[in-house]
């Protein structure tokens, strides 16, 4: 048909786009790892990638573009891991393993981007810094509201249901620190221990 060839190009092109960007933030994330946001230059994540400089402004930006672009997707892990976790079930307990699981899934999968996160908090512009933070108090608030629920079933201990939600979802948080990709255990196992050790366990 007339304008499907133009199409086609079009979204191969975008799918290419994509791409190269999300090479382009973990090539950021690796040099940012390793030497820090301030000292790692926008030359050596071209090389990490196998890119040109101007090849990184292109598809990217700045050395700020690309930390804020790293934080962002953070953010999108954060948010889609919180809302994937609730649509498992209506049942508060399945919600609460399902956030788990897809939280550590997130970590596991963007354990670089995680990592530089955390670790350049303060190097954030501060409406990028806000963005995210008022999505990750959400996050926390709706985890909060999961474990009262379960308060209310004796399936969660006493205890204010915000400092409960920061403690379980500290745990999959801080993977970025000891976690390393080919290890005994998959994301999936690591979610469930975590969840045992919570009293998560699946009843059926």
């Amino acid at each position: 048909m007339p304008g499907e060839a133009p199409r086609e190009g079009v979204r191969l092109m975008t799918v290419e786009y994509d791409a190269k960007r999300r090479a382009i933030l973990e090539g950021a994330a690796e040099v940012f790892v390793r030497h820090g946001f301030a000292a790692g230059t926008t030359k050596e994540i071209a090389a990490e990638v196998g890119l040109s400089q101007p090849a990184i402004y292109h598809y990217v930006g700045s050395k700020a573009d690309l930390l804020r672009e790293i934080a962002l997707h953070v953010d999108q892990d954060m948010m889609a891991a919180l809302d994937a976790g609730l649509a498992r079930s209506d049942d508060p307990l399945d919600q609460l393993r399902g956030v788990i699981h897809e939280f550590t899934a997130a970590v596991v999968r963007d354990r670089r981007v995680f990592a530089v996160f955390w670790q350049e908090l303060h190097s954030l512009a501060p409406e990028t810094r806000e963005k995210v933070s008022k999505d990750e108090r959400e996050f926390v608030a709706r985890v909060g509201r999961l474990i009262t629920a379960l308060q209310k079933q004796g399936r969660m201990p006493a205890g204010p249901p915000v400092v409960l939600a920061q403690a379980v979802l500290s745990m999959p948080s801080w993977m970025y620190h000891w976690y390393r990709p080919g290890g005994a255990l998959t994301a999936a196992q690591i979610a469930d221990t975590y969840c045992r050790l919570l009293g998560l366990e699946d009843e059926a």
